[in-house]
């Protein structure tokens, strides 16, 4: 019987993470006991750190950058809409500190006060042309308005003008509907299901809202392998598309040509199979959603993937170097 080693896993020469999270003091300042606590250094180390314990993590796990963003909810559930603003710069000035003496190992997505959308167009442009970071986070709605509502599209027309990326992020589902679905469960409404259930609207109305005919150009981010929007386009897209015919195209063809799709806390081989059979390895980007996941059991899982080295490059840095411009 002839026995062999298994094969060793393979690491790239470049891993990017792009949902990896931090928290500004004057920020977390504003939250309520409840995110204060859910938030806490004690509860997720490593949030409130930029520096060498963060790197030392990425070391270990071979992870060569991470683009980092707030945490939701951000500021984007403030009433004072100068405050968020405030913030939203404070935040940026903050994490634009820390890329710049480490800016090959961090880039940044910007924080937007989307309370105030002209105001968060104009800091958009700030962030990008002069601190150098690659697009922004956004953390789903603001105090249940959602993004395609027009009055929020100066921002997309700034990530267009800008060519960058805005990355939509879960937030806590609509208070309506939390009471609806989740109240006698709630641990349901939040990452186990509640995040993805919410974000998967979010992007469908933002598709069938038009926008992407407004800005053809838009590029927009999503996480954890997709929202459940990979396993639910085939009936979205069969049973929405033909109720809009305003549009210029399907939902699928919005979708696929808008939206890219990261691996960001979902380190499942089969459901990764299933995204790229859909959305395509040219769409995909490693993400671990550090500090709420581990570095190491993300890129393990990532090493150990049966897929081709092509496949791997592009998941890897390929696609992010391209979509960012790192």
């Amino acid at each position: 019987m002839n026995l062999t080693s298994p094969t060793p896993p393979r690491r790239p020469a470049r891993l990017i993470a792009l949902e990896e999270h931090f928290l500004h003091a004057g920020v977390a300042a504003t939250y309520d006991e409840v995110d204060r606590a859910l938030l806490s250094p004690s509860r997720v180390p490593g949030l409130d750190e930029l520096g060498d314990a963060r790197i030392q993590s990425m070391d270990e796990a071979g992870i060569t950058m991470q683009v980092l963003s707030h945490t939701k909810p951000g500021v984007q559930d403030m009433t004072d809409g100068r405050l968020a603003v405030s913030l939203a710069c404070a935040a940026n000035d903050y994490l634009a500190e820390a890329v710049a003496l480490h800016p090959d190992r961090f880039a940044g997505f910007a924080t937007l006060a989307t309370p105030e959308p002209a105001e968060a167009a104009r800091e958009l442009e700030r962030s990008v042309r002069q601190l150098g970071f690659k697009g922004a986070m956004i953390n789903g709605h603001t105090r249940g308005a959602y993004l395609d509502q027009q009055r929020f599209w100066p921002i997309f027309e700034a990530a267009e003008a800008l060519d960058v990326p805005i990355y939509l992020h879960p937030a806590n589902p609509h208070p309506a509907v939390y009471e609806a679905y989740y109240k006698d469960y709630p641990s349901l409404g939040y990452a186990p299901w509640g995040y993805a259930v919410e974000t998967g609207t979010h992007v469908l109305r933002l598709i069938l809202s038009g926008v992407f005919d407004r800005y053809p150009r838009l590029r927009m981010i999503i996480g954890h392998m997709g929202e459940l929007l990979p396993f639910a386009l085939w009936r979205a897209d069969g049973r929405l598309t033909p109720k809009y015919p305003q549009l210029k195209k399907s939902v699928r063809e919005y979708f696929l040509d808008h939206f890219s799709v990261t691996t960001a806390g979902v380190f499942s081989t089969p459901e990764l199979m299933c995204t790229a059979s859909i959305v395509g390895f040219d769409n995909m980007l490693f993400s671990v959603d550090y500090p709420f996941e581990s570095n190491v059991a993300a890129s393990s899982w990532f090493e150990s993937l049966p897929i081709a080295d092509t496949d791997r490059a592009k998941l890897a840095h390929l696609n992010a170097e391209r979509i960012l411009k790192l």
